[in-house]
């Protein structure tokens, strides 16, 4: 089925292809560390958390590319789950801790140098976290908005 023409064709196609492009990124850091439940993981845990996104990202570009009823659903299930993982990581302050410890390792002198502390890059990764959230909501929202893209054989 041709979504062309289907109000939020152009929206989901663009977004399919930034998701493939995020399955790409997501591939090319398969093998680095990630915060999650509560430590900062590496090896098999984190391959395999990479992987789980890798595939969500690649089943939505399909899904949303091709106006997939499984896509729609797609949405809110990706949703729930980067939710989920994030908030995980943003609630847990030793975590986030030890993910910008990580981060910045060598680079501890430069940024007392101009002013920048961990609390404040701290500050602004939980804010940032946050707003991602809202911002994968505000794509369920507008996916639940215009639901009949996805329906088969509406024009």
């Amino acid at each position: 089925m041709e979504p062309a023409g289907k109000k939020g064709t152009f929206t989901f196609r663009t977004a399919a292809v930034l998701f493939v492009l995020s399955a790409a990124f997501e591939l090319l850091s398969v093998t680095s560390e990630v915060p999650l439940f509560g430590a900062i993981r590496s090896g098999l845990s984190a391959n395999i958390y990479h992987i789980v996104y890798i595939l969500f990202f690649l089943a939505l570009g399909v899904g949303l590319w091709g106006a997939k009823k499984w896509g729609y659903a797609l949405v809110f299930i990706t949703t729930i789950l980067y939710t989920i993982d994030k908030l995980q990581f943003i609630l847990s302050r030793q975590t986030v801790e030890a993910f910008i410890t990580a981060q910045m390792d060598g680079y501890q002198s430069e940024l007392q140098a101009q002013g920048i502390d961990a609390g404040l890059i701290m500050e602004a990764l939980v804010l940032m976290s946050i707003v991602v959230i809202l911002c994968w909501w505000g794509f369920a929202w507008y996916t639940y908005i215009r639901r009949d893209y996805f329906q088969a054989g509406s024009s």
